[in-house]
Formats: structure tokens, C-alpha cells, sequence
């Protein structure tokens, strides 16, 4: 096996189907762990292996998972010890507490086994789901003593063979909240990658911060001519920036609700002391707030043919923006992201809807 190189958009369609496919593996250990999974966050990359470093995860625990089909090979899960051991404790019904005289005996070697054959099954069950390649585990093996192990020697590779790593963030209930590695060969990596870059492809880059002006104006704004000769140069205006000027004068997306909030505020206005403080105990209640990512219909026998790890494909892309309801009202867009290791929807549009006209106005 030669060196593979992976560009940035390859990198992308792997890290982006790992995600995914680790969805389905979550799934599946979360049935035996009895508890909520989160895997998110991954990032993928190149490397030889015998230049990857993982220090981060030590002491580790290896777990090597063969694969046969049309693609032969090894991929290798590295967990920290310490996590290893408060998943079995989940598993087990023990206490969530790290014993430093644990060790890995035949009782819970094939307890983390159970774990991992399940999550890999599901994980490589997607991946030939993605790519079109029959892929199929055999059953894992934990190697403890990782320290003790050369990683190429583990997966069958040489010491200058490229590899793929993808770390990701992971959580299980209050048991665990740390990350852990996937190393896969490069050349399943580069498969992977050119059997779903069309289905992932990289997004493009993010506009350009907009510059903070709020600590320092004398220092921050560009427009300050405090002390400039010259003071009309900064205003010089180009016919580009005539058009963004002429652009940020359209109503935007949030005009509605602006024009919402300046109706209520009106109508704040003509209200005595009292209606205002009965209008403060209208705000006060409750609304349920529910986020929408997709929906889809299926026959009851297909519904009933349900079990874990069934992936269901809902009607919209994995970019598109999702739906904010409230009590049962589309009212806003937004993009998904992750604040804090849990889950957030930034606002990109006001939808109009008549759950606002009615809580803005005296009808």
C-alpha cells in the first residue's frame, strides 16, 4: 500500500459519513448501555501512521475490528482506558467511579466486545450503505495494553502506509463526556471520499466576521478621523460599496418581526397601569418551543418492521436550514450548532405566522 494524500473536500465527505454512521452506532450501543449516546463532532486526518499521535487518549485501549467484502482490512477504535471502564460500568449496573485496580479480566473483555461489535456492525452496515461496498465486521478484539502494541503491526500495514483518523466527541448519559479515535486505512478513507463527495460536499467558506466595534471605538472603528487630515478620505465610496450600502437598505429577513416588535411596542403604549400588569402575566406563560428537522411518511408495516439501528430518511437535506415551532406554529429558520456540547439553532428567519400577529397585537 502506497501513501494516499486526501485533499480538504475529501477529508470533508470522510469526516461527514463517519458522522453519520456513527449515528447509527450510537444507536446501537445505546440499547446495551441502557443509556443516551451523543456522538458528534469528528475531524478527520491523513497521516502515516507511524507519525500519528493519539497522546491525548492515553492510556489507551485498542479495539481492532476486521472488515471483509469487496474491501479486506482492519480498523482500530482507541479509547481512553479510563472512559472504557465507566462504559462497562454502565453496562454492568456499577457505579460510575474509576477504580485504578480494574483490569480487563474475560468477563469484561467480552462485555466491551458485545459494545463494540454492535457499534461497528451498524457503523460499517452505513458506510456500505454510503459507498456501495459490501463491508462486514467480524468480531472485535480489545488489546488493553496498548502501550505495548505498534499500531501498524495491528492493522497489518507498514510503517509508512498513510492512515485515515477521525476523532469525535462522545457522551453517554453522566457516565462519560471525552472523545475517542477511529483509524481506518487510507485507501478505505479515499473510497469512502469519492463514493459520497457528491452527497457531502464541502461547504463553502464563511463570510467574513463582521469587526467588533463595541470595546474600544477610538481604537476599533475604521470611520474614526480623530486626528486625520484628511478627514473625508474614509467616506470616499466605491460603486461596490454603494451596493452593499444600497443592499442593507432591503428589508431583511428579520423585517417582519422588527415590524411586529414596533406594533406591540405601540400598543404597550396605550395601555393603563393595570392592562400592563395583566399583559406581564400573559408573558410569563409558558410556550412549547420544538425543533424540526425533517418529517417523512411511512406504511404502518414499515413502521412496525422498526428495530435499532434503522436508519430513517427524512425530506430534507442534510443542509437545510430546520424548523422552529412553537405551540404547533412555524415561526422561524435556523441552522443547527453546537453550543457547549449540546445542540442550538441559530435564527435565520422570521417565518410570518398568525401564533405572532396574535401575540402582537389586541386581537
Amino acid at each position: 500500500m502506497s501513501t494516499i494524500e486526501l485533499n480538504a473536500n475529501q477529508l470533508y465527505a470522510v469526516k461527514e459519513s463517519h458522522n453519520l454512521a456513527m449515528l447509527s452506532s450510537a444507536t446501537a450501543a445505546a440499547s446495551l448501555l441502557n443509556a443516551s449516546i451523543w456522538i458528534t463532532d469528528p475531524s478527520a486526518s491523513v497521516s502515516r501512521i507511524m507519525d500519528y499521535i493519539y497522546a491525548d487518549l492515553s492510556p489507551s485501549v485498542f479495539v481492532k475490528v476486521t472488515y471483509t467484502g469487496e474491501k479486506d482490512g482492519s480498523a482500530v477504535l482507541i479509547f481512553k482506558a479510563d472512559d472504557a471502564q465507566l462504559m462497562l460500568n454502565q453496562l454492568m449496573g456499577m457505579p460510575l467511579e474509576i477504580n485504578p485496580d480494574f483490569t480487563f479480566d474475560e468477563i469484561n473483555t467480552s462485555a466491551f466486545n458485545e459494545v463494540i461489535n454492535q457499534m461497528m456492525t451498524s457503523y460499517f452496515t452505513e458506510i456500505s450503505t454510503l459507498t456501495g461496498y459490501t463491508v462486514v465486521t467480524t468480531e472485535a478484539e480489545v488489546i488493553p495494553n496498548s502501550a505495548n502494541q505498534n499500531l501498524f503491526v495491528l492493522m497489518g500495514l507498514n510503517p509508512d502506509d498513510s492512515i485515515c483518523a477521525v476523532t469525535s466527541s462522545f457522551r453517554i448519559d453522566n457516565a462519560v463526556n471525552s472523545k475517542f479515535a477511529t483509524v481506518i486505512s487510507a485507501e478505505l478513507a479515499e473510497i469512502i471520499a469519492e463514493k459520497t463527495a457528491e452527497r457531502f460536499p464541502m461547504p463553502e467558506e464563511p463570510a467574513a466576521p463582521v469587526p467588533d466595534f463595541s470595546s474600544s471605538p477610538e481604537e476599533n472603528n475604521p470611520f474614526d478621523t480623530t486626528g486625520s487630515e484628511d478627514n473625508g478620505s474614509v467616506f470616499d465610496i466605491t460603486p461596490e460599496e454603494s451596493a452593499f450600502g444600497a443592499a442593507l437598505d432591503q428589508p431583511s429577513a428579520f423585517s417582519g418581526l422588527a415590524e411586529q416588535n414596533r406594533s406591540f411596542t405601540s400598543f404597550q403604549n396605550t395601555l393603563n397601569d393595570e392592562q400592563l400588569r395583566n399583559l406581564q402575566l400573559i408573558m410569563n406563560v409558558p410556550l412549547e418551543l420544538s425543533i424540526e428537522i425533517g418529517s417523512t411518511q411511512k406504511r404502518v408495516d414499515e413502521i412496525l418492521s422498526f428495530s435499532y439501528g434503522t436508519v430513517i430518511e427524512l425530506d430534507s437535506l442534510a443542509d437545510a436550514p430546520v424548523n422552529v415551532i412553537v405551540n404547533g406554529h412555524l415561526i422561524a429558520k435556523g441552522d443547527v450548532v453546537v453550543v457547549d456540547d449540546y445542540f442550538a439553532v441559530r435564527i435565520t428567519e422570521i417565518v410570518k405566522s398568525d401564533l405572532l400577529d396574535t401575540l402582537s397585537t389586541k386581537e
